[in-house]
């Protein structure tokens, strides 16, 4: 009973009008005057062949994003969730090169996501470390195993049937992007319908009101944790067979994008807020950001500055929206 009163009390929302919050409206905003002006300035921009190719570069970290949103609303945050796409995209190529079937290894890369997930939310639940430092600490670790795996070399040509994935489509849409979609229909309805959902948003807002209520935070603590390294190591396949390449760094980039993409769409750091739809504007933001200043020939470090302004403006947005 205490779950359920401390559940709606929770932002959960309960109707299609709060789906979207002012700090969600105010993105959508500016996506609308970002495509907007985009469209004047570079006619390519709003081709089918570029929407498309928005969408599938987005796709990796729109999947990384979404389980980082449900742990997020549950009061985690793993920073190491782009290590274990390099971790498992240099063993899942790896395991290729070895003649080892794709499929098989597809389900090691998950299996690895997971493990590291499970790591991290051990760490989480029994130790007094914030799992910021906890986590920044695996994500050195893990950086240098996949390192160490490869001695610092790429692996490619990893073979068409784990290049499908990337490359392929159905109906003209990216396998990628369909991936995308469901993984965020899935979060959506396990955030809003099941109970799974109502505990994340609980532990988020008050972790000890839910511990009193009889939930074991703890247990719970380290699924969320799983959760989110399973869409890590789901993102690393999504990437890996789009690039056909396994590369020792290649998730050093994603941690960034996709916890910012999280506290644009309304996710706040301290958990117990937010949703899956209000992540996906953060990271069409981002996504439309990167594309337009790669058709204007913007050089990629003013990139970084511009994405890094972004996400903060959002989050002194939000904190100002919090009356704090």
């Amino acid at each position: 009973m205490r779950l359920a009163r401390e559940a709606r009390r929770s932002p959960v929302p309960h109707s299609w009008l709060r789906v979207f919050d002012v700090q969600r409206w105010g993105i959508v905003s500016v996506l609308v005057v970002l495509v907007a002006i985009l469209g004047v300035v570079s006619p390519v921009f709003l081709s089918a062949g570029n929407l498309r190719n928005i969408l599938q570069q987005v796709s990796t970290i729109g999947i990384l994003a979404t389980g980082a949103t449900v742990l997020m609303i549950a009061g985690g945050i793993d920073l190491s969730i782009g290590s274990i796409i390099s971790v498992a995209a240099v063993v899942m190529g790896t395991l290729i090169k070895a003649g080892t079937p794709a499929e098989l290894a597809i389900l090691v890369g998950l299996l690895i996501g997971c493990g590291i997930g499970f790591i991290n939310g051990l760490l989480a639940a029994y130790t007094r470390a914030h799992p910021f430092i906890l986590t920044l600490g695996t994500m050195t670790m893990f950086q240098g195993v996949a390192i160490i795996i490869t001695e610092g070399f790429p692996i490619t040509d990893l073979g068409r049937r784990f290049e499908w994935i990337g490359s392929a489509r159905i109906w003209e849409v990216p396998v990628s992007v369909i991936i995308l979609l469901l993984v965020m229909v899935v979060c959506y309805f396990l955030l809003r319908y099941m109970r799974l959902g109502r505990i994340a948003y609980a532990i988020g807002g008050n972790e000890y009101t839910t511990f009193l209520a009889g939930i074991p935070v703890r247990r719970y603590k380290i699924l969320f944790y799983v959760i989110g390294g399973f869409f890590a190591g789901l993102a690393s396949v999504v990437l890996a067979s789009r690039i056909s390449s396994a590369i020792p760094t290649m998730g050093a980039d994603y941690t960034l994008q996709a916890i910012g993409a999280v506290v644009i769409g309304g996710v706040p750091l301290t958990g117990g807020r937010g949703s899956v739809w209000g992540t996906f504007t953060g990271v069409l933001l981002l996504g439309i950001i990167a594309n337009g200043l790669n058709l204007l020939h913007v050089e990629a470090s003013w990139q970084y500055v511009l994405t890094g302004f972004v996400i903060l403006v959002a989050v002194i947005l939000h904190e100002q929206r919090m009356g704090r």
